[in-house]
């Protein structure tokens, strides 16, 4: 296309000269050699607005499973005079023009109305194609589920009547407007960064190059109000500090005189939930720093941080479970075999079930494997001030954290499970990500 060619001199401008036709089929089944649609719903995008809208209910000419009602809505009685797929196919092709493809889905959505277009015996779309469900798991890694409910619910877009081909189609356009913002905040220049945003959109992380200077840095950790993670690469990649930094804002002047102790090619800033979060990523990479700049991230945080030795906090807790960043969902970790990868993330209520099994699997381990003794891996460099960080935040926060221990998993009641449903309701949205990102 000739937007790839071109050279624009902001990403506004590129964002501004592509067209987009967002497009939403409700149909009776998954199969397109088997199935037909039922409703089409299209959106256009001009000028990054929403100029026009188009929607179609269509008669299948078979009957529609019962399934298909309820999830739709969409009755025999709502399309049996509505005009075929071959009435209507003209003015379909001629709504979508040369614009980009979007769909919340492309891998349902194109495929299907290019087999009714071969079935039609007419050319097939060979319009570029942008599906917003893989562009969020992109930008938002640790994302659980990106339903076009949820990413609607927490980015605040209307979605009235899910599973209605134009509602589904507005949402997802208006979804795509967001992201189009943010990748105005974030200088893209190519066209291909909308097909593949990876490694630079990430929206709970900011990358700054050595050209950009240490302000960048204090610029935009002066703009934090919640937990984050900071590391500092050096040549090559290596990494020469991790730092997980409690109030951001608060730590900038300690800061101006740290980093520029350092000669770094990158500096890495990334959000967190909890500050534990940010304590969890520091153990599980500290390995990674060369030996002579260990201590340099020790000493940072003894300095900033003067607590009391936690020396017996794994043996009193055998379960922490927290608000993650990512609205909706919650983090749960493992003292019982403490490792960097004993924890899950997970959704609440929806996977209770999930849940229960990580929780059952690691005191079923600990109980027959670990013969009742708890195995913590902490790198030993960092064991002292890592217990004490921690131990320090379940005092200062306990609304943040839930303890439980594993005779509360065992319980056939469940009874925790309230006990967590209690902590989902009073923090909802905690960290309000990724309404408010890097």
């Amino acid at each position: 296309m000739q937007e790839k060619e071109k050279a624009f001199d902001s990403s506004s401008e590129l964002l501004r000269s592509l067209k987009f036709c967002v497009i939403d089929l409700e149909t009776t089944g998954g199969n397109p050699e088997t199935e037909k649609i039922i409703e089409i719903g299209m959106v256009k995008i001009e000028n990054r607005k929403i100029t026009e809208e188009r929607s179609f209910l269509v008669n299948p000419l078979k009957d529609i499973p019962d399934f298909v009602q309820k999830l739709t809505g969409i009755r025999k009685a709502d399309v049996e005079h509505s005009p075929k797929i071959e009435e209507v196919i003209d003015e379909i092709i001629q709504f979508i023009g040369d614009a980009i493809l979007v769909a919340h889905n492309t891998s349902f959505d194109i495929p299907f109305l290019n087999g009714v277009l071969k079935k039609l015996q007419r050319p097939t779309l060979e319009n570029k194609v942008i599906c917003t469900n893989i562009m969020t798991k992109y930008m938002i890694p640790d994302i659980m589920s990106s339903n076009l409910n949820y990413m609607s619910q927490i980015f605040n877009i209307h979605h009235s009547q899910a599973h209605r081909a134009i509602e589904d189609a507005r949402a997802t356009g208006m979804l795509l407007l967001k992201y189009m913002e943010i990748f105005e905040s974030k200088n893209i220049r190519k066209v291909n960064q909308l097909y593949y945003p990876r490694n630079k959109f990430e929206l709970d992380r900011a990358i700054v190059e050595t050209q950009d200077g240490l302000p960048r840095v204090y610029e935009i950790l002066e703009k934090i109000e919640n937990p984050c993670v900071l590391t500092i690469k050096g040549d090559n990649g290596v990494i020469l500090t991790i730092l997980p930094l409690k109030s951001p804002k608060d730590e900038v002047e300690d800061l101006k005189t740290y980093l520029t102790e350092f000669r770094w090619s990158q500096i890495h800033i990334r959000l967190c939930g909890p500050f534990i979060e940010g304590l969890f990523f520091m153990n599980a990479n500290f390995v990674k720093i060369p030996e002579s700049y260990r201590k340099k991230s020790i000493d940072y945080l003894k300095a900033k941080h003067i607590l009391p030795p936690a020396p017996r906090l794994m043996d009193e807790h055998d379960f922490v479970v927290t608000p993650h960043l990512i609205s909706g969902q919650y983090i749960v970790y493992s003292f019982l075999n403490f490792s960097p990868y004993s924890q899950l993330i997970f959704k609440f209520p929806s996977h209770k079930k999930k849940l229960h099994q990580f929780l059952s699997n690691q005191v079923l381990r600990f109980e027959t494997q670990q013969k009742g003794k708890k195995k913590i891996f902490i790198q030993n460099d960092i064991k002292d001030i890592f217990l004490s960080l921690f131990h320090d935040s379940l005092i200062k926060q306990p609304e943040l954290y839930l303890t439980l221990r594993a005779s509360d998993i065992k319980d056939e009641k469940k009874a925790y499970l309230d006990k967590i449903e209690h902590l989902a309701e009073s923090q909802v949205d905690r960290y309000q990500f990724p309404t408010k990102h890097l």
